[in-house]
């Protein structure tokens, strides 16, 4: 049973539909339509409302997520379905070189996750109290230097912000204003199979839709070990052989199998 994960928030019994969750996603282009579709299979089971906003208006795009029943589609922050109604935003995933450059959702007064191509959208200007999720590259495409937890620490105070970077061993820092600034975690869990394209992407709509209805860096640390325990329950059904979606699909599983429930 892991601290972090058992903590996480459990609806109510008298919850009613919105209660428990409403994420945005946005991002995706013509180029990578797969990046959105498995941060939406992977959230899908964790919140009861999900929404799509597609970077570019490609028809290819839009069809691929329709293939999710739980994706609602919308083309704008002010769409009337989402308006007032966000408790997060994951920004960025599957950008690539999109023209229409989404706006940061800073006005929508959601916690806000920003992962892939978007993080080189914010370069310079990352809001404050966000959720970043870079690789190794990413930090030093960020922040110019190693991604050692001390500079985990260090950037993530400085932008007063959670940043999970991920790795070999993912290091979960929280840089917030407040009695749990400067926390760190580590997270040494999963296997080399994650290696494969698409994974991140999970875990980046797993984190989106913990932080939801919990805390910010309590849904980067618990996602990440959700994640990463779903990686090791595929290894053990099929070695190293399973992929992004496959990931989606362990995550509900894993969750269970870590909050100690039979």
């Amino acid at each position: 049973m892991d601290g972090f994960v058992n903590s996480l928030y459990t609806p109510p019994k008298d919850s009613r539909k919105g209660d428990n969750g409403r994420l945005l996603i946005a991002g995706g282009s013509r180029d990578y339509h797969g990046a959105p579709v498995f941060a939406l299979l992977a959230a899908r089971r964790f919140v009861d409302l999900l929404y799509f906003l597609p970077a570019e208006k490609d028809a290819f795009l839009v069809n691929a997520v329709k293939t999710i029943p739980e994706a609602i589609v919308v083309d704008s922050y002010k769409s009337p379905a989402i308006r007032g109604k966000l408790d997060c935003v994951l920004y960025g995933i599957g950008l690539g070189d999109a023209k229409a450059a989404l706006p940061q959702p800073k006005t929508l007064n959601t916690k806000l996750v920003i992962d892939g191509d978007g993080l080189k959208r914010v370069k310079g200007k990352i809001q404050k109290g966000a959720i970043l999720t870079p690789h190794e590259n990413e930090f030093k495409m960020l922040f110019g230097m190693e991604g050692s937890e001390r500079n985990v620490l260090e950037m993530a105070k400085r932008c007063q912000c959670v940043i999970l970077k991920k790795g070999p061993i993912d290091i979960i820092a929280d840089g917030r204003p407040g009695p749990g600034c400067g926390r760190v975690e580590t997270n040494r869990i999963h296997n080399q199979g994650m290696t494969k394209g698409g994974t991140g992407d999970v875990l980046a709509g797993l984190v989106a839709a913990l932080a939801c209805r919990n805390d910010a860096f309590t849904a980067a640390v618990a996602g990440a070990r959700i994640n990463g325990n779903a990686g090791n329950l595929l290894k053990k059904r099929f070695g190293y052989n399973y992929c992004a979606s496959d990931l989606a699909e362990m995550l509900a599983e894993s969750c269970r199998m870590l909050k100690g429930h039979e």
